[in-house]
């Protein structure tokens, strides 16, 4: 019972391969003049496979019309059907020796595309000419001049003949998509390392080839938040070869980084954004004449502020990752010079944490670690109408230094001390009751008071329904981490309080990446609360 089975499955696999051998049958590629692109699909877009030139003899492997399969030295690949004749062309010699090569590319650059291995050069163009010297796959060669079949070369010192299919011509590239070799790329304003990076994009983007000028490229991108850029990329982070994205490239992350200007005068601030997904991880550093001046680090903000403390030429980095994809970096520059900022006329509200007062000195210390109560000063001198020439942190911290012990300024001695040369009323005494506070306030007065432990601040005044305390904080962050039984106050539009959850709610806030603290702000505090931590005048005489 098997063996008719087994009899008619042989017949149908003979059938089977003589069909398919009647398949293969030969042709002549007949396009009047030049090769004929045999590409991967039967789309005039698809990726050339190989260049097949006149009057060839092909095999028809199958005919779809308008396309037809060919193969041809062992590829495969897809021609216009019209292209094909039954027939060999018949020509004299004569007149086949007055054809000239079609020049395809003259001067320039290309790539080596041999899929493997390394291409001979030779000395002459025949495939049995003798080998000068060899170009390993995807190496960039200088081009003389390009025909269809063969390409006068120099690589290394070495010039040569090499055959044009092994070659990825410069000329044959522009609107082609290629994709960076490492997890992300910089398209810079410039064909220069040290130019702006516009964006990066991740090795799962595509760039479009514009134009060559020697090692670099120009290309067109785009992406959600740049739109559309028109750069640079070296030729040594892009593969010219590869069609699609590596198999391993992860998904893209998009990034924009913006800063607030492009120079600024020392002493001045900048504002620092970084748009990105929720989840994503930022990682920030900033540099100068080739030192870090802020370490690597991350951020659990989007947005921070950066004070220099030098003039010169500064560049801000940052990293942004996600979960699940890949990691993207953005680039921008600053200048800082040489002339300082003088503060505005009006009163200025100084911030302890912004990185400026770090090599600021206050006695053995610093401004930035222990100067809570100079600050606190500089601000009631100024809301006195004292003048700022004399009243600036720094000014104040170098007069009243001897005030600074081991556990902080002691601040009856600093006051005493500075009321004497600067005419305004102090006391030894903490003030507790909350109506001789109120009377202070409306006689003109100021408050300085140990806000939380360790850290004083300004009661400047009262809100004007009478029940809560202005304060002018130069280190919130240490109040906001620090506070007990007590909230801090904003007024939203409608006049109505609201309890600070963040001090991200304040109006202003800003944040130093450097320090990892926020700016000096204002806010409100129960006058209740104010009272029983007590307060020591100073009052206009």
């Amino acid at each position: 019972m098997k063996k008719p089975v087994c009899r008619i499955a042989c017949l149908f696999l003979l059938l089977t391969l003589i069909c398919g051998a009647a398949l293969a049958e030969p042709a002549w590629v007949e396009t009047g003049k030049g090769a004929l692109n045999a590409r991967k699909k039967p789309n005039s877009k698809a990726t050339i496979v190989i260049k097949v030139p006149n009057g060839s003899k092909v095999e028809l492997l199958e005919n779809e019309g308008e396309w037809s399969r060919i193969k041809y030295k062992g590829k495969t690949g897809y021609v216009k059907s019209d292209f094909l004749s039954d027939k060999p062309r018949v020509e004299e010699k004569a007149e086949e020796e007055e054809v000239k090569p079609v020049v395809i590319q003259q001067g320039g650059y290309a790539r080596i595309s041999t899929q493997s291995g390394s291409l001979n050069i030779r000395r002459k163009m025949d495939a049995k000419s003798a080998v000068v010297g060899q170009a390993p796959n995807g190496a960039r060669v200088g081009v003389i001049e390009a025909n269809e079949q063969w390409s006068s070369i120099e690589y290394a010192g070495k010039k040569g003949y090499v055959r044009t299919e092994y070659l990825m011509l410069d000329s044959q590239m522009t609107g082609k998509e290629i994709y960076p070799d490492n997890e992300y790329l910089h398209v810079r304003e410039e064909p220069d390392s040290a130019s702006l990076s516009l964006l990066a994009v991740s090795a799962s983007q595509s760039v479009t080839v514009l134009s060559f000028e020697k090692e670099w490229i120009r290309v067109f991108c785009q992406d959600p938040l740049h739109g559309d850029v028109l750069g640079y990329v070296r030729l040594q982070d892009v593969s010219l070869m590869r069609e699609q994205p590596a198999p391993d490239a992860k998904p893209p992350v998009y990034a924009r980084l913006d800063i607030s200007r492009e120079q600024i005068d020392l002493g001045e601030e900048l504002n620092i954004a970084v748009t990105c997904a929720e989840n994503a991880q930022v990682r920030v550093k900033i540099s100068s004449g080739g030192k870090t001046v802020l370490k690597e680090q991350t951020l659990d903000v989007r947005a921070f502020t950066y004070r220099p403390r030098a003039s010169g030429a500064y560049q801000i980095e940052v990293i942004v990752s996600e979960p699940g994809s890949g990691a993207i970096g953005c680039e921008r520059r600053f200048t800082v010079s040489q002339q300082q900022t003088q503060p505005d006329d009006g009163f200025v509200i100084y911030s302890q944490k912004d990185g400026w007062w770090l090599d600021k000195r206050y006695s053995r210390s610093n401004l930035d670690q222990s100067g809570c109560a100079i600050f606190t000063l500089s601000h009631a001198l100024a809301l006195l109408g004292k003048s700022a020439d004399h009243t600036a942190p720094q000014v104040l911290a170098k007069d009243y230094g001897a005030y600074l012990a081991e556990s902080g300024t002691v601040t009856s001695n600093l006051l005493a001390a500075a009321g004497r040369n600067f005419g305004f009323t102090t006391s030894q005494d903490k003030i507790h009751d909350q109506r001789q506070i109120v009377q202070c306030f409306e006689d003109g007065a100021v408050f300085s008071f140990a806000i939380v432990n360790g850290h004083i601040a300004l009661a400047a005044g009262m809100s004007g329904d009478g029940t809560k305390v202005r304060v002018i904080d130069s280190a919130p962050s240490a109040t906001m981490e620090r506070i007990q039984n007590a909230s801090m106050y904003i007024q939203d539009e409608a006049g109505q309080w609201q309890a600070i959850q963040s001090l991200w709610d304040v109006p202003g806030a800003r944040y130093y990446a450097e320090t990892g603290q926020f700016s000096g702000m204002e806010y409100y505090l129960d006058l209740s609360y104010v009272a029983s931590r007590g307060v020591r005048l100073i009052a206009p005489k």
